[in-house]
C-alpha cells in the first residue's frame, strides 16, 4: 500500500478533509501539521508528528525526515500555500547538496519542474504560458500605480478587475465597475495586474497529475462563493467542458506536474467561452470531495502510482455539491443542506470542531 505524507502548515478548511479522502482511496497517510488545527484532529493518519509556527525550516525538515525514513513515502502532498512554498524551497536547495537525499527526492517527486514554480505564484506568467498553448485569456496588463490603472481603463474600458500577482482565495481582488470605484481602487505594494472583466461564472478544473500526465480532471462552476463574488466556492456544479479538461492536461504536460493542481477560469455568460485566469498549484477544497461528483481524484493518484487502470468519470453521479463546512459558513441556514454530500461524520473530532465553527458563525461570534 503506497504511503503519502500530508504537510499542513496553515489551518485551512479544505485541508482537514485530505487525510480521510486519501485513506479512502487506498493510501497509507502520514501527517505533519501544527497542533490545534482542524487537520490535527483527524483520525485518518497512520502516523503523525507536529511542528509549531515558530519552528525554523531545519526543524520542519527534520520532522519530515523522521516520518519518511522509517516508512518509504511516494509523495508529499502540500495542503496549503505555506506547505507548497516549503516543498519548493527544499527542491531549490537540493542541487547544493546541503539536504539529505531522501528529503530532496521526496520534494522532487511531489512538484512540477522547478522552472514551473512561477506559474502558481505569478498570474501574469501563468497567463502568458497558457496563451502560448492556445488557451483563451482576458486582456490584461501589469500596473504599478493608479495612473497605470487609469491608462488601462482608458484603453480597455470598464469594468475591470485588479489583483495582486501573488495571492489566493480572492485576496486583494477588486472588481471596478464605475468611475467612482476606479478612483477608490486600492493598489497595494508588490506587483499588480489589471484585467478586463469578463461577465460570467467563475470555474476551475480540480486536477491531478504524475510525471506530467494528467490522471484526472473535474471541471466545475463555482455556483456560490463566499465571501462575495471573489471568494472561495461553497457550492460547485460539475461541468462537461472538454476545453477546460484539455487545457488542464496541456498544462500538466508542459510543466512536468506532480500532484494536485487547479487552473481557474471565468465562463463568459454571453458566449460560454472559458477564459483562463490563474493556477492553484496544490489541492483545492473540491479534491477531497471529488468522489461525490463521480471521479475520485485521490483514487486517480493512487492508480497512477501503483500502475492500475485510471478511474472513469461516473456520468450518473450528482452534478451539484455543497462543500462542508464552507456552505454553512456562507449561510448557516442554507437551503442547500441536501447537497452536503461529504460531511465528515466518520471523522468525529474534525466534524465536531467544524460544527462548533458553524454554531459560532450562526451566533454572530465568528
Amino acid at each position: 500500500m503506497p504511503r503519502v505524507l500530508v504537510l499542513a502548515l496553515e489551518n485551512w478548511l479544505g485541508a482537514a478533509h485530505l487525510p480521510r479522502a486519501l485513506t479512502r482511496a487506498g493510501f497509507e497517510v502520514s501527517l505533519l501539521c501544527y497542533p490545534n488545527t482542524l487537520i490535527s484532529l483527524t483520525r485518518f493518519a497512520d502516523d503523525r508528528d507536529i511542528c509549531v509556527p515558530t519552528d525554523g525550516a531545519e526543524i520542519v525538515a527534520r520532522r519530515i525526515l523522521g516520518l519518511i525514513e522509517s516508512k518509504p513515502t511516494k509523495m508529499c502532498i502540500p495542503a496549503d500555500d505555506r506547505a507548497l512554498r516549503f516543498l519548493q524551497h527544499i527542491d531549490q536547495l537540493a542541487p547544493t547538496g546541503q539536504l539529505p537525499k531522501p528529503l530532496s527526492d521526496l520534494a522532487r517527486a511531489s512538484l512540477p519542474n522547478p522552472d514551473a514554480f512561477v506559474y502558481g505564484e505569478d498570474k501574469e506568467s501563468a497567463g502568458r504560458l497558457m496563451e502560448s498553448m492556445g488557451v483563451r485569456t482576458p486582456r490584461r496588463e501589469l500596473i504599478w500605480s493608479t495612473g497605470d490603472l487609469r491608462d488601462f481603463i482608458a484603453e480597455a474600458g470598464l469594468p475591470v478587475v485588479i489583483k495582486p500577482l501573488v495571492g489566493t482565495a480572492g485576496q486583494g481582488v477588486q472588481v471596478l465597475r464605475t468611475d467612482d470605484e476606479a478612483k477608490a481602487a486600492q493598489i497595494g505594494s508588490g506587483r499588480w495586474m489589471a484585467q478586463k472583466y469578463i461577465a460570467g461564472k467563475a470555474a476551475a478544473a480540480a486536477s491531478v497529475a504524475l510525471h506530467g500526465k494528467c490522471l484526472g480532471t473535474i471541471a466545475f462552476e463555482k455556483t456560490l462563493t463566499h465571501p462575495g463574488e471573489t471568494g472561495s466556492a461553497s457550492v460547485v456544479t460539475r461541468l462537461d467542458n472538454d476545453e477546460i479538461r484539455h487545457a488542464a492536461a496541456t498544462f500538466a504536460k508542459a510543466t512536468g506536474f506532480n500532484g494536485f493542481y487547479s487552473p481557474g477560469y471565468i465562463i463568459e455568460e454571453a458566449t460560454g467561452d472559458a477564459y483562463f485566469l490563474e493556477i492553484n498549484a496544490r489541492a483545492v477544497p473540491l479534491v477531497p470531495a471529488s468522489a461525490m461528483l463521480g471521479l475520485d481524484l485521490c483514487r486517480c493518484l493512487y492508480a497512477g502510482i501503483v500502475g492500475a487502470p485510471l478511474p472513469a468519470q461516473d456520468p450518473a453521479a450528482p452534478t451539484v455539491l455543497a462543500l462542508y463546512p464552507q456552505e454553512l459558513h456562507r449561510d448557516p441556514n442554507s437551503p442547500n443542506r441536501h447537497l452536503l454530500l461529504d460531511e465528515p461524520s466518520d471523522d468525529p473530532l474534525v466534524h465536531k470542531a467544524m460544527q462548533r465553527g458553524i454554531e459560532l458563525i450562526e451566533a454572530g461570534l465568528a
